[in-house]
C-alpha cells in the first residue's frame, strides 16, 4: 500500500480544512485577531460584492463564495466566525488558528468554497453570528499581504453537538467501502487496511475507534453521487486525483483492481468532475487498466463457448484457487492465488457480457 501513507502529511489541518501557512500566515494577525480589533476603517477597506450560497447537511454547512469583482491571482479569502459581540468563535485545532475558527481558500475563477462543521465549533447558544470574509493578496516583493475588501454575512449556528471525527469522515468512508464491497463480501484483509489507514492518518482517538468499527459494519451506502459530493464539501482541498488514487489503493486490497471496482472509481471520478472523455487517461494514470488479455483463454474455453461452458469453467478453475487450498503454502503462493481469482473473475465477467 505504498501511497495510503502520502495522504496523512498534514491531513487534518490540511486536507480538511485547508493549509495555514504562507500568505496566510502572514495576515492572519490582521483578520483572525481583527476579530477582535476590527480593521481600521480609516484604510478604507472596500465591502465586497458577494455572492454567498449555504448548503447544509447532516453535520455542518457547505460556503460557497462567489466575487463578483475579478479577484487577481494569488488571492485569497480568510473566513472567520464572531459572535454578537465580536468575539471569535473558537473551533477544534484542526479548523482553527490561535484556537479560532479559521478557513482559507484560494479563489479560484472568482469564487471560494470551504465546510464549516457545527460540532467542532465551540460556542454555547444557537443563533445568529456573523461570517466575516477578508480577501488579502501578496504582492511580489511585498512583506506584508494588501487587504483588498472585506465582507459580512448572517450566519444561524444550531444547537451545539458533541465533536466526532468518524461522522465527519462518514462520506469519505463510504467511498472507501463501495469500492471494497464492489465484488460482494471484502476480505478481512482488507477491512484491517481500511481501519488502520483511518485510525492513523486521520488520528482517530481510542475512545471513538468503537464508532468506527460500528460505520465499518453499516450498510454499504449504493448512493455514489453524494457520497462524493460530501467528501468534495467536506474536504474542498482534497483535489479529485488524490482521492481516486486513494480508491485505487482500496481496490488492491486483495490483488489487482477487480471490473466492478474499476467500474465504481470511474463513477465516482465522473461524480468529482472528471469528463468521461478523460477516464482513459486516468485509468492509465491510477495504473487500474485491465490486466487479462484474453478473458477466454485466461478461463480455457473459445469464443463460441456457451452461458453454461463459461460458468462451468469459472468455477472449475476457481475451486483450485480457494483459500482453504493454499493456506498452508507459502505468503508468495497466497498472494498469486488472491491475484489469479481476482483476474479470474474478470475474465468471467467479460467473457459474460459478451454474449448476446
Amino acid at each position: 500500500m505504498r501511497w495510503w501513507g502520502k495522504i496523512i502529511g498534514g491531513l487534518i489541518g490540511a486536507i480538511i480544512a485547508g493549509p495555514i501557512g504562507g500568505l496566510v500566515g502572514l495576515a492572519l494577525g490582521a483578520i483572525a485577531d481583527g476579530a477582535v480589533v476590527e480593521i481600521d476603517p480609516a484604510k478604507n477597506v472596500p465591502d465586497l460584492d458577494v455572492d454567498v450560497r449555504l448548503i447544509d447537511d447532516e453535520m455542518g454547512r457547505f460556503v460557497q463564495l462567489y466575487f463578483k469583482q475579478d479577484a487577481p491571482s494569488g488571492a485569497v479569502s480568510v473566513s472567520i466566525l464572531v459572535d454578537g459581540r465580536g468575539r471569535p468563535v473558537r473551533a477544534i485545532d484542526a479548523f482553527a488558528d490561535r484556537g479560532n475558527f479559521v478557513a482559507n481558500r484560494a479563489i479560484e475563477r472568482g469564487r471560494s468554497e470551504f465546510y464549516v462543521p457545527f460540532s467542532a465549533l465551540r460556542y454555547r447558544k444557537p443563533g445568529v453570528y456573523t461570517l466575516r470574509t477578508t480577501v488579502i493578496m501578496l504582492a511580489p516583493g511585498a512583506d506584508e499581504p494588501t487587504t483588498l475588501g472585506q465582507t459580512e454575512v448572517d450566519f444561524i449556528l444550531p444547537t451545539h453537538q458533541r465533536w466526532s471525527r468518524v461522522d465527519f469522515l462518514r462520506p469519505l468512508m463510504g467511498l472507501c467501502l463501495s469500492v471494497l464491497h464492489a465484488d460482494g463480501s471484502p476480505s478481512k484483509r482488507g477491512i484491517k487496511l481500511i481501519r488502520r489507514f483511518f485510525i492513523d492518518s486521520f488520528e482517530i482517538p481510542r475512545a471513538q475507534r468503537g464508532e468506527l468499527d460500528r460505520l465499518m459494519h453499516e450498510p454499504v451506502v449504493d448512493d455514489l453521487h453524494r457520497l462524493s459530493q460530501g467528501v468534495k464539501r467536506r474536504m474542498p482541498a482534497l483535489q479529485p486525483q488524490e482521492l481516486l488514487e486513494l480508491l485505487a489503493e482500496v481496490s488492491r486490497c486483495d490483488g489487482p483492481p477487480s471490473r466492478s471496482a474499476r467500474r465504481q472509481i470511474k463513477d465516482i471520478a465522473i461524480y468529482l468532475g472528471i469528463p468521461e472523455n478523460r477516464w482513459d487517461e486516468m485509468e492509465q494514470r491510477l495504473d487500474l487498466m485491465s490486466k487479462v488479455a484474453d478473458p477466454w483463454e485466461m478461463l480455457g474455453i473459445d469464443r463460441a463457448a456457451t452461458v453454461a461452458d463459461i460458468k462451468k469453467a469459472y468455477r472449475t478453475k476457481l475451486a483450485g484457487l480457494h483459500p482453504d487450498k493454499v493456506a498452508r503454502m507459502d505468503p508468495e503462493i497466497q498472494e498469486l492465488a488472491r491475484t489469479r481469482t481476482v483476474e479470474l473473475r474478470e475474465a468471467y465477467e467479460h467473457a459474460l457480457e459478451d454474449k448476446p
